[in-house]
């Protein structure tokens, strides 16, 4: 009995074990099964998540003070986004956090790169870095100093019924910003610098990774990186509270079955989508921001920054600026107006009240064949800005002559009988008056000053003296070409500003600027301009008056009379 007892309680024991076993083997089975049992497609979306990353580099003093932080340096070793951060979104995978439990979830994979590159410059690299970075922000400001001048003519001279005012006056406002910028980064450029002179200079790497919750952005930690697989986990102090929601757990095993290795794989093929409509050609040169085609390029109204910091907001027709359109260019003047196959055709103004009109008269607002008139000065009001030309105008075409320009010598024999008596009745009725030289190729320009000092006049408060120079191409050709006739005109002009105390301003057609006054950068750049084009648009000079038409009508003239607008709305 004794030995059958032992026998009995032998079975029990060996079928307790037995027993134990089988759930064993069970949960063996079924890790076998989850861990090598490949996910389905839908598995692997649910594994899905995008991760911003943000990255700048700081560079320290020898106490590790940070001086300075930096985006990136340009091929030219310049730095790149000084004081930002670069944003970078990934495409992300929630991965198994140990690699033999499949749901032992938490981690987050996303490609690693390799960027500590710059971090290992020596002391004298980073000095390097740092003076060319000063010295191209000395030329940056330059370029800012002389937007700075072309924006606020601008805004001096225009309102907001002028097309485009409000661009300009809005990107006045970033100007303003970027010159602030530009500032603050010369000052920390020069402590920087004082501190390499000082002692070691170092480079590290500062990023940052985060996901999205609806309470805002979660800090995800790197901890390791594995076959090229950087892998995050959510800070501890959030993770209770927000991981569940980043998760979307349905279940408790939602998103954690995928691997390392597998996320990898899948990485290198899944990228994120990118949408085509928003990448073309001009992406490589900048960033475009508005209305594309069916090409991506852009078509209708957008705003356009190219790399070197080059401007353009407007409208854009396949790709190219046409329509109205501002531009503001690296060593160009300030362009708003019309464009078309990406070239600019001048600027388009709107005629109102508001604006300073004035008109140009000689002997032919007295004669016209045998017939003489008079001019009634009391009360001079123009009636129609021309029909040349089609034109914006706003209400009703009935301004008041607020000056007049009188001719008084061509040449250096002719003289306009009416302009004692025409000088003198402008000026005893309140007109802003100005007398003008036509000035001819075939006399010497000293001469010809001469003739201008004795037969004309110049009292306190009167316009500047004024230059008729409109040339033919054939009359250069018989003065010697255009060098000889710019030196007869410089001489003429130094004459008479010597005599009179004050620059002459420069009448010239639209055809003139652009074919000729290029070659003389020294008249384009120091004279004030007064054009003739009976077009809608202005050129590319320092204008100061516009002569919009030939044929317009005043009131208390008889005969057709010249009409120009000032550009600006003070004297």
């Amino acid at each position: 009995m004794r030995h059958s007892h032992s026998f009995i309680s032998k079975m029990r024991g060996c079928g307790c074990g037995v027993f134990m076993l089988i759930p064993l083997l069970v949960f063996t089975v079924m890790w076998c099964l989850w861990y090598f049992y490949p996910m389905s497609e839908e598995e692997q979306l649910a594994t899905d998540i995008t991760v911003v990353s943000e990255t700048r580099y700081v560079i320290s003093d020898p106490k590790g003070k940070e001086l300075l932080a930096f985006t990136s340096t340009r091929g030219d070793t310049l730095l790149h986004g000084v004081s930002g951060v670069e944003r970078e979104v990934l495409h992300g995978q929630w991965v198994r956090r140990y690699q033999l439990l499949p749901y032992s979830g938490g981690s987050i994979a996303v490609e690693s790169f390799d960027t500590l590159g710059i971090c290992r410059f020596p002391t004298e690299d980073i000095l390097s870095l740092l003076k060319h970075e000063a010295e191209y922000l000395v030329e940056e400001q330059e370029v800012a100093r002389r937007q700075r001048k072309d924006i606020d003519y601008f805004l001096r001279t225009h309102t907001v019924i002028d097309d485009g005012f409000d661009i300009v006056a809005r990107y006045s406002d970033i100007h303003n910003q970027t010159v602030d910028s530009i500032s603050k980064v010369q000052k920390l450029l020069a402590e920087a610098i004082a501190s390499g002179k000082k002692g070691k200079l170092t480079i590290t790497l500062d990023r940052h990774y985060y996901i999205s919750s609806a309470r805002g952005r979660i800090e995800c930690v790197p901890t390791i990186a594995r076959d090229s697989v950087l892998l995050l986990r959510i800070r501890k102090n959030e993770q209770q509270s927000d991981m569940k929601i980043e998760q979307g757990f349905s279940t408790f095993f939602s998103h954690s079955r995928m691997s390392a290795k597998m996320a990898y794989e899948r990485l290198k093929v899944r990228k994120p989508k990118t949408d085509k409509k928003k990448t073309s050609a001009i992406d490589t040169l900048g960033v475009y921001s508005g209305v594309r085609d069916s090409l991506a390029m852009p078509h209708g109204y957008g705003h356009f920054t190219a790399l070197n910091g080059d401007y353009y907001e407007g409208e854009w027709e396949h790709g190219k600026r046409t329509g109205v359109g501002f531009s503001l260019l690296r060593g160009k003047r300030l362009m708003l107006g019309e464009w078309k196959d990406d070239k600019f055709l001048g600027e388009r103004i709107a005629y109102t009240p508001e604006r300073i009109y004035g008109i140009d008269i000689s002997r032919y607002q007295h004669e016209k064949g045998r017939k003489r008139f008079s001019i009634n000065w009391k009360d001079l009001r123009i009636t129609s800005l021309g029909r040349l030309s089609k034109k914006t105008i706003h209400g009703t075409v009935n301004y008041p002559v607020r000056f007049i320009f009188i001719k008084a010598t061509e040449g250096v024999t002719v003289r306009n009988k009416y302009f004692a008596s025409d000088y003198a009745n402008a000026r005893k009725y309140g007109y802003k008056t100005g007398a003008y030289h036509f000035f001819s190729v075939r006399t010497p320009g000293r001469n010809q000053a001469i003739n201008f000092l004795r037969n004309s006049r110049y009292n306190k408060g009167d316009l500047p003296p004024v230059l008729d120079l409109e040339p033919t191409d054939a009359q250069i050709r018989q003065a010697g070409g255009v060098q000889a006739l710019f030196r007869n005109v410089r001489t003429w002009l130094n004459a008479v500003e010597k005599q009179r105390g004050v620059r002459p301003i420069l009448y010239i057609s639209q055809r003139f600027v652009n074919k000729y006054l290029p070659q003389a950068p020294d008249l384009q750049k120091n004279y004030d301009v007064w054009i003739a084009r009976y077009g809608e648009y202005r050129p590319d000079v320092n204008l100061v008056y516009w002569q919009l038409s030939p044929d317009g009508r005043v009131s208390g003239i008889k005969t057709e009379v010249d009409i120009n607008v000032y550009n600006g709305f003070n004297f």
